[in-house]
Formats: structure tokens, C-alpha cells, sequence
């Protein structure tokens, strides 16, 4: 069963969907659960898309099982996200739009050197992507206006927080990574790319403080959160298991949301 959750994308679609959800919270805004579903089933047939299409959704290093419960739970999140968009705003489909081309040149071999197969363009599209979702789209959602200073500085918050978070993957795929310009821990190695990894969670947290105007026991949260963060990338090796990275990692805003409501925030 953590062979599907992990591996079959449920695990980073609830990473988004947290990572979303907070984005509200931090403005004060009522999380519409129908509006998170299209972030969360748009998450999950995403990533199932990049990583199985290309193998036709099949092959034998994973059972039977995991196959057949791939092809089935995405099918049917696609017919649920086709449903849930019928009704989106022309700014949610333009933001939606706009990270789904990011997401096809991240993918897209042909486009280089605005491909995966850039280490530098690689980080910056995951980042770009990840952001666009969880702290532009959200508000599109609500009708809001999405280009509100607050929401400017939400997003180039986590769009450090997700290349923070991106440190640790990339010093895992140091001896795997056979790209036409090396990921940023080949080019920096692995003692530079940390503390870019500390940079950026420096400058998270000062934009989210700026956007934010919360109480304290919420800014605790994060503060710690972001130590966790911080504490895993200075622990990241290249021969780490990849549940370190793509369990615990990835992790991180679930475990900051599951925090916030805990302490009454929801």
C-alpha cells in the first residue's frame, strides 16, 4: 500500500493540495473544497502522466496490482477533474494554462536546453510550476485578485520553499542525473547546493512573513517547519533511500498543514 501511495503519485498530489490550502490560510481565506479537488486530481493525473505514459502505464518492476489501480484511479481522477473545471474563471484557466506549457517543457526532451534535461532549467520549471499552483491558482478559484502584493510575495515564497525542497532530490540523482547540462548538485556539488537549498528557505519564510499577518502561534509553525527543512537538507547524502526524499521530503507541507489545523488554525 505505500508502494501505490508513494510511487503512485497520491503522496505529492496531497503535497500540493497542503501546500495550497496553506496559501489560503496565510491570507485568511475559507478553504472551498471543491476548489482544492481540482488542485489535488489536477496534481495526481499530472504526475502520473510524466512518469508512466512514457512506459504506457505498465512494466515489470512494480506488481500487477500497482498497474491496474494506476490505470483505473487516473482515469477516473481525469473524468473528475474534467468535470470540476467546466465552470472555471477565465483567470483560473489562464493560470492552469500557463503551468500546464511550463509543465510540458519541463517534460519535453526536444525543447532543450528549456527542458528537464537542463539541471538549471529543471529546478526552475519544478519550482515555477509548483508555485504557480499552490499560491496563484487557489485564488483564481476564488475570484479573487490574484495579482495582490500579498499574492506576488506568496508565490515567490514557495517558489524558494519548492527549490529549497528540490536540494535534497538533487543531491540523490547526483550519481543517476544523465543530463545534457548537469542538475545544480553536479554543477555546485554538494556542500553549495545545501546552502543554496538554506538561502532559499531564508528567503521563503521573510517573503511569507511580509505576506502574512498572522498570529504566533501560526508563525511558529512555520518557523519549525522550515528548521525540519533545513535539517534534511543538511542530512540529504547521494546514497540516501529514495523514501528519504520522495516520503519525508515531500512531506513537509502536509506535516506544516496536519500542524496548523491541530493548533486550531482550520
Amino acid at each position: 500500500m505505500l508502494n501505490i501511495y508513494v510511487k503512485g503519485s497520491i503522496h505529492v498530489a496531497f503535497s500540493v493540495f497542503s501546500l495550497s490550502a496553506l496559501s489560503l490560510l496565510s491570507l485568511n481565506k475559507i478553504i472551498p473544497e471543491s476548489s482544492l479537488l481540482i488542485i489535488f486530481f489536477a496534481s495526481y493525473v499530472y504526475y502520473n502522466l510524466i512518469k508512466f505514459a512514457p512506459v504506457s502505464f505498465k512494466g515489470t518492476n512494480q506488481p500487477t496490482l500497482f498497474w491496474i489501480w494506476l490505470k483505473l484511479s487516473t482515469l477516473l481522477s481525469l473524468l473528475i477533474l474534467l468535470y470540476l473545471v467546466k465552470d472555471l474563471s477565465k483567470d483560473s484557466w489562464f493560470v492552469l494554462a500557463l503551468s500546464s506549457f511550463f509543465g510540458v517543457l519541463y517534460v519535453q526532451k526536444e525543447l532543450l536546453p528549456i527542458s528537464r534535461e537542463n539541471g538549471w532549467i529543471k529546478a526552475f520549471l519544478v519550482s515555477l510550476v509548483w508555485a504557480l499552483i499552490t499560491a496563484v491558482l487557489p485564488f483564481t478559484l476564488l475570484d479573487k485578485d490574484w495579482f495582490s502584493l500579498e499574492i506576488v510575495l506568496l508565490f515567490f515564497s514557495h517558489f524558494f520553499l519548492v527549490l529549497a525542497l528540490l536540494v535534497p532530490f538533487e543531491i540523490r540523482d547526483m550519481s543517476v542525473d544523465k543530463l545534457m547540462l548537469p542538475n545544480l548538485a553536479q554543477q555546485l556539488g554538494v556542500r553549495k547546493i545545501k546552502w543554496v537549498g538554506y538561502l532559499s528557505l531564508i528567503l521563503s519564510i521573510i517573503l511569507w512573513m511580509l505576506a502574512t499577518d498572522l498570529g504566533f502561534y501560526y508563525q511558529l509553525a512555520y518557523f519549525i517547519f522550515y528548521f525540519i527543512t533545513a535539517a534534511l537538507i543538511a542530512c540529504a547524502k547521494i546514497y540516501r533511500p529514495q523514501s528519504y526524499t520522495s516520503l519525508w521530503v515531500e512531506a513537509i507541507p502536509i506535516f506544516l498543514l496536519v500542524s496548523v489545523w491541530a493548533l486550531g488554525f482550520l
